[in-house]
C-alpha cells in the first residue's frame, strides 16, 4: 500500500520554524488567530496581504525538507550558544554519584535483608519446636534442639517450655519472613533510580574538560 504524503502549509513551516503559536503567528501578521488557524489548515487560501506580510519570515526559511523535519534529542546546539559552566554540570554529576550511591545502599539493605532470611527460612525445619504432642526428629538437629528446649524447661514451672516453644516459633518464622512486595517494589525502584543518575552522571561526564574531572 503506497505511502500517504502528508503536505504542511507554508504558514504551518514558518510557525514551527520559528516557534510561534498561532496566536502569535496571526499578532505578528495582523490577522485573527481563527483567520491564521484556518489558513494553516489550508480551510482559507492565502490573500495577498497576508502573503506579503509573510514574506519577511518566507525568506529565511530553509527548504521544507529542513524545516519540516523535527530534530532528534541528539541535535546539536546552534554554533552561536554560549560554553556551559563546566563547574556546574561537574557539581550536578558528584551530586547524581553521591545519591546513586545512597540508593544503592539503601536497595543492598533490602537485598541482605532478603538473603538473610532466606536463610533462616532454609534452616527452619531444623529449628523450629514441634507443636504440642509433636515428638522431635530423631536426628543431629532434632536432638540438638530438644537439648536446646531442655535448657528452658523449669521444674517449679512447667509451662515455661511451652511458653518458650510456642515464642521460639513465632520468632523464628518472623526471621524467616521474605520481603514483602512492596518492600521488594522498592528495591527494584531503588535500583532504577541509582541506575537513571548513574547514567547522567556519564552523560554529564562526556561534557565537562578532563582536567576539571581531574580534579574532582
Amino acid at each position: 500500500m503506497p505511502r500517504r504524503i502528508v503536505s504542511i502549509s507554508l504558514l504551518a513551516r514558518v510557525r514551527n520554524w520559528f516557534g510561534l503559536t498561532q496566536a502569535e503567528i496571526a499578532l505578528y501578521l495582523g490577522i485573527s488567530p481563527p483567520l491564521a488557524r484556518d489558513i494553516e489548515s489550508e480551510r482559507r487560501p492565502l490573500s495577498y496581504a497576508v502573503t506579503v506580510a509573510l514574506m519577511p519570515l518566507l525568506h529565511q526559511l530553509p527548504p521544507p525538507e529542513v524545516s519540516a523535519a523535527v530534530p532528534g534529542p541528539a541535535a546539536p546546539l546552534p554554533p552561536a550558544t554560549p560554553a556551559p559552566d563546566a563547574a556546574d554540570l561537574d557539581l550536578r554529576r558528584r551530586e547524581c554519584l553521591h545519591r546513586a550511591t545512597r540508593l544503592l545502599r539503601e536497595a543492598e539493605g533490602l537485598a541482605q535483608r532478603a538473603r538473610v532470611a532466606a536463610r533462616w527460612a532454609e534452616a527452619l525445619p531444623a529449628l523450629l519446636p514441634p507443636e504440642p504432642g509433636t515428638a522431635l526428629p530423631d536426628t543431629p538437629a532434632g536432638r540438638a534442639l530438644a537439648g536446646s528446649l531442655a535448657q528452658a524447661a523449669d521444674p517449679t514451672d512447667p509451662a515455661r517450655a511451652v511458653d518458650h516453644a510456642r515464642w521460639l516459633r513465632g520468632w523464628l518464622r518472623h526471621r524467616a519472613r521474605p520481603l514483602s512486595a512492596a518492600e521488594a517494589t522498592c528495591y527494584h525502584r531503588l535500583r532504577a533510580q541509582a541506575a537513571g543518575l548513574q547514567a547522567e552522571a556519564a552523560a554529564l561526564a562526556a561534557e565537562i574538560p578532563a582536567s576539571l574531572l581531574e580534579l574532582s
